[in-house]
């Protein structure tokens, strides 16, 4: 969980320090995305091979070896002198967390009792919660008490001393395990290999309809989150003046409102509205993205967090709404073995888009202030490219069964049930 904590908060906090970085060792504005976009391109690509590599090697050893690796990584990060190196200490700690990260489920799973699983992961849920919320406050944290004359090298250094404890505790408290299939599964999934010419994840994941649907939504968001967060954090401390710590609260609002409208969106609408939800938390988003645009034109450089906190309510809680079901649509009809692959294959295509996202950044943000053009002019840009990205994710919706992964039957009798009580009410 600690580990799990750490590749959260890191992957947040940099943005907060990217303005910093920027300045100190003088990052162009076309290689600025690459802080954070090689990280999550990184981990991207590496999520599915570490995930099985560590049931084949043994999911400790993977682990600590992530965990060593993420740590080195991070002095590296820290000891940076220019900006190439940087951008390759990011892609190493990439790298290094899908090593350390996808072992981490399994390792809780193995070490929990059989009644104590369930809190178990109760409290994996509020470490993830609590570390994507938290991480542009801690960087700004960092970033505002300068620790020991640091400056923005201290929220790599400070992954040091926390992964060096991990690698200690890990190797006295962790037990070894490791998937262990049986020959016959082993020899269908070659023979299907063989047949079909390659991966079976390709012809038999992606003729489900929701899956591929989910997929293609997942990516959008991805995207979106890429490019929303870089710009939107750049725009509040180079753009508009506002210090780290400024930002990071807003940033931390944001976050909130992700969290509470997920719960909600989760455990009672989805349930009960099925894709309905998703597409009211598309509108909800563009709602506050036109709000946001409108804010951005009419007050410049003026504008106080105050103003926008409407908009950030409509922004996160639309977002929670909308990506927190995603994870049951991609499942909802996939077979019970492939349920694992399916998982992570859906993972790594949500980190994709936002690595997709992130290297658009200079087009649809950056570039426009390379150019000259005023902040609130180019975030408005930025804005515009997010609605689109909404537009198509909505309209992408409406491919997806009202209530997906229930039969046809059962889907018709429980809408004439839910459109009764909506009448009746």
């Amino acid at each position: 969980m600690a580990a799990s904590l750490m590749d959260l908060v890191d992957l947040t906090m940099v943005n907060v320090a990217l303005p910093s970085i920027r300045t100190d060792i003088g990052v162009r504005y076309g290689l600025l995305p690459w802080i954070t976009g090689g990280y999550a391109l990184a981990f991207a690509v590496v999520l599915v091979p570490g995930t099985r590599l560590g049931g084949v090697h043994g999911r400790r050893r993977v682990f600590l070896v992530g965990l060593g690796a993420f740590t080195i990584a991070s002095v590296l990060g820290g000891l940076a002198p220019s900006p190439e190196a940087l951008v390759a200490a990011r892609v190493a700690q990439g790298t290094a967390a899908a090593l350390m990260v996808p072992q981490v489920p399994f390792i809780i799973d193995a070490v929990s009792p059989a009644d104590g699983r369930g809190r178990a992961v109760a409290l994996f849920g509020a470490v993830i919660g609590l570390g994507s919320v938290a991480g542009p406050l801690v960087g700004a944290a960092l970033l505002h008490s300068d620790l020991f004359g640091l400056g923005w090298r201290s929220v790599f250094l400070v992954n040091v001393p926390i992964g060096m404890a991990g690698l200690v505790l890990g190797r006295r408290c962790i037990t070894e395990g490791r998937d262990r299939p049986t020959a016959g599964p082993v020899r269908h999934e070659r023979a299907g290999s063989r047949r079909r010419g390659g991966p079976p994840v390709v012809t038999s994941l992606f003729i489900i309809r929701t899956y591929a649907v989910g997929v293609g939504v997942e990516l959008l968001y991805g995207a979106l989150g890429g490019i929303y967060f870089l710009a939107w954090c750049f725009h509040m401390q180079a753009g508009l003046g506002w210090s780290p710590l400024r930002a990071a609260w807003c940033m931390l609002l944001f976050g909130v409102a992700v969290a509470v409208f997920a719960g909600l969106s989760r455990d009672v609408l989805f349930p009960r509205y099925g894709r309905t939800v998703l597409q009211a938390g598309a509108l909800t988003q563009l709602t506050g993205v036109l709000v946001y645009g409108w804010q951005t034109q009419h007050y410049g450089t003026g504008i106080q967090p105050w103003q926008i906190l409407p908009t950030l309510v409509l922004l996160g809680g639309g977002m929670g709404l909308a990506v927190a079901p995603l994870s049951t649509v991609l499942l909802a009809e996939v077979p019970p073995k492939q349920l694992r692959l399916a998982a992570g294959l859906g993972n790594t295509i949500y980190q994709l888009g936002a690595a997709l996202g992130i290297g658009m950044v200079p087009v649809a943000f950056l570039g426009l202030l390379d150019a000259g053009r005023p902040a609130p002019v180019a975030f408005s840009h930025t804005l515009r490219w997010l609605a689109c990205l909404l537009v198509t994710a909505f309209l992408l919706t409406f491919a997806l069964p009202r209530f997906p992964g229930r039969s046809p039957s059962k889907q018709s009798r429980t809408g004439a049930v839910a459109d009764g009580t909506s009448t009746a009410g």
